[in-house]
């Protein structure tokens, strides 16, 4: 589906620059696959006075099957320990609103994820393995619908640390995808959803805490 990218692919802190997009066109930063049942979902930039470039990345689209995945994959890194963190509004949806980040992503069935859900006012970090998600830590936060919240998931090893608005939500741990993958922007079922201020910072494997 896409190149294979060496572990040292990203060396350095990235802040992924939305504003150097086009409005109405996908970001030319990720490229797009999805999961699931649902037809697939579209990623364009759109205008956000309320985004810090005036600009955000929205997930749109019609009506989907709830279990449908959208994934917006960051070309230029893979990486196993990174602390990823992004802005994002849930702007809109019947039976899904929120998003969330995807980490070590090596194809779109696989890879770990860090969930708001607005809805059910719920962060989740989960492990989807050949396109089954499964729960490993689930909390209630406030998450409230068209605002902007800022997560941070820092991936390190077998350890999760996952934080909301600034405050420290929970920290996981798994050991099952233990090689370097993707980062992705993600989406559920007929969730619209705006991402904003997205930052990358590869830890070195010999970082402890």
């Amino acid at each position: 589906m896409w190149p294979e990218l060496g572990t040292s692919a990203q060396d350095t802190a990235t802040t992924i620059e939305i504003g150097k997009n086009e409005i109405g066109a996908p970001p030319a930063e990720f490229e797009f696959s999805s999961s699931g049942d649902g037809k697939p979902r579209s990623w364009t930039v759109v205008r956000d006075a309320t985004a810090s470039a005036g600009m955000a990345i929205e997930q749109v689209g019609g009506p989907t099957a709830e279990d449908h995945f959208a994934l917006a994959i960051y070309k230029s890194a893979s990486l196993k320990n990174a602390e990823i963190s992004l802005r994002l509004n849930a702007t809109g949806g019947r039976s899904d609103q929120g998003g969330g980040i995807a980490v070590r992503l090596s194809s779109p069935q696989n890879y770990y994820l860090v969930q708001l859900d607005a809805l059910r006012d719920r962060v989740l970090f989960s492990l989807v393995s050949n396109g089954v998600s499964k729960e490993i830590v689930a909390v209630d936060a406030d998450i409230a619908s068209h605002t902007w919240h800022d997560l941070t998931v820092r991936a390190k090893d077998d350890q999760f640390i996952v934080s909301l608005d600034g405050t420290w939500m929970f920290t996981g741990f798994d050991k099952t995808l233990s090689q370097p993958g993707r980062i992705a922007l993600w989406t559920e079922g007929d969730s619209i959803t705006r991402f904003d201020s997205i930052a990358i910072i590869p830890l070195p494997n010999s970082e402890e805490y």
